[in-house]
């Protein structure tokens, strides 16, 4: 079978959405179907044609994850159209696209089955935690109906919850797949050097409370930095370790330094994915603490996934997709917005046994070895192949 799937991402660094195509991709492959992906860049395409063997198309147009929203969304623009361009060309059987850039390439392609993945729907970030002006109405609106555009001429979309799917009008819901999103399993393990992460930054037997990715308002550690104050109260000690990078930033700093909390936080910017399993073994609690939100309903976060292989505690916001992958037996569940709560569900973590705590680890790595990426490619190649899928 020839099919053509569109990433505008590389996959010299996995470490998002990329990860899971990437895994799609080797397992078809190794099905000995000939694919050709669609780049943003030619290095890109060099690097997978170099690497992993197969075709691949640069359209000339890079796209920076930390670019300001309003030039990201001149790059999309930009990609979509020249990508549109080369796929015309590309003669396929399916043609394969993961969340609305990538998908807005797929369905244009008239001659080839169209399959696509969404594993949240980026038009709704524009209604949490950014201005409420004209611009960002608009913009929502504008996603909004995009998203909805690319569902309805899609032959067959997956998502990555019931939750997610939920957010769909419910006549497209006959053509909507499930299957969730996964972790690497090998590579987040328990039992790796914590040292290597503790020396580094000096904590010696500190509780350690962790974060890794990014750091939009729709990521939820401004309500970490508000319960701050009341977490060091009873637990002077705690130390707050932030690997990641976005928008928010500075705004969590200055609120971290406003509590009076800025000597037990350790922000360390973006790390190298591959160091992230070493942040995690280095970590007692790590938090997930996305707000409720049209945004997040349907979300399970990399983050959550990646904490529950890697053998560290989680504590993570009550929402309908984290709990189709998790319950109370593995992780322990919070509302951050209330920052009183969110405090003391942190305590009380903090203050359970071990054994309840080594059952928890226990209960979410036996999870997430059934959700490893390697496992998540077969469903999704067997989704791009026009089967039908058995649950996982």
């Amino acid at each position: 079978m020839k099919i053509c799937m569109v990433m505008c991402w590389g996959f010299e660094k996995l470490d998002g959405s990329n990860l899971r195509v990437y895994f799609l991709l080797r397992e078809l492959l190794g099905r000995n179907h000939e694919v050709t992906v669609i780049h943003s860049t030619e290095e890109q395409a060099e690097y997978t044609r170099r690497h992993l063997g197969c075709g691949a198309i640069g359209v000339g147009q890079s796209i920076n994850r930390w670019d300001p929203v309003r030039e990201k969304m001149k790059s999309y623009y930009r990609f979509v159209t020249e990508a549109r361009k080369t796929v015309s060309r590309l003669k396929c059987d399916v043609i394969f696209g993961i969340s609305l850039i990538n998908s807005m390439v797929a369905i244009a392609k008239k001659d080839a089955a169209r399959r696509i993945m969404y594993v949240d729907f980026m038009s709704r970030y524009f209604q949490y935690g950014y201005p409420d002006g004209l611009k960002n109405k608009m913009v929502f609106r504008m996603g909004k109906t995009l998203e909805t555009h690319t569902v309805s001429k899609a032959d067959k979309v997956l998502m990555i919850t019931g939750a997610l799917r939920d957010l769909v009008d419910s006549r497209y819901h006959g053509k909507i797949e499930i299957v969730p999103d996964g972790a690497d399993t090998e590579m987040f393990r328990p039992g790796l050097n914590a040292r290597l992460i503790r020396d580094e930054y000096n904590l010696k037997d500190e509780f350690v409370i962790g974060y890794q990715g990014g750091i939009e308002p729709h990521d939820g550690l401004q309500f970490l930095a508000q319960a701050a104050p009341r977490i060091i109260k009873e637990a002077p000690a705690t130390k707050f370790l932030i690997a990641g990078r976005g928008s928010h930033l500075d705004s969590i700093r200055q609120t971290v330094k406003d509590n009076g909390t800025e000597k037990n936080w350790i922000f360390t910017g973006w790390v190298e994915f591959n160091k992230v399993p070493y942040f995690m073994a280095a970590t007692d609690l790590n938090v997930v603490p996305i707000p409720k939100h049209p945004a997040t309903q349907g979300v399970i976060t990399f983050r959550l996934l990646e904490s529950m292989a890697g053998g560290v505690n989680i504590i993570a916001s009550d929402m309908p997709g984290i709990r189709e992958v998790a319950d109370e037996s593995m992780i322990d569940f919070t509302c951050p917005e209330d920052t009183v709560r969110f405090a003391k569900d942190i305590l009380r973590v903090m203050s359970k046994g071990k054994d309840e705590l080594k059952k928890q680890r226990a209960a979410a790595r036996k999870k997430v070895e059934t959700l490893d990426w390697r496992r998540i490619a077969e469903k999704d190649a067997d989704f791009v192949e026009g089967r039908a899928l058995e649950p996982l």
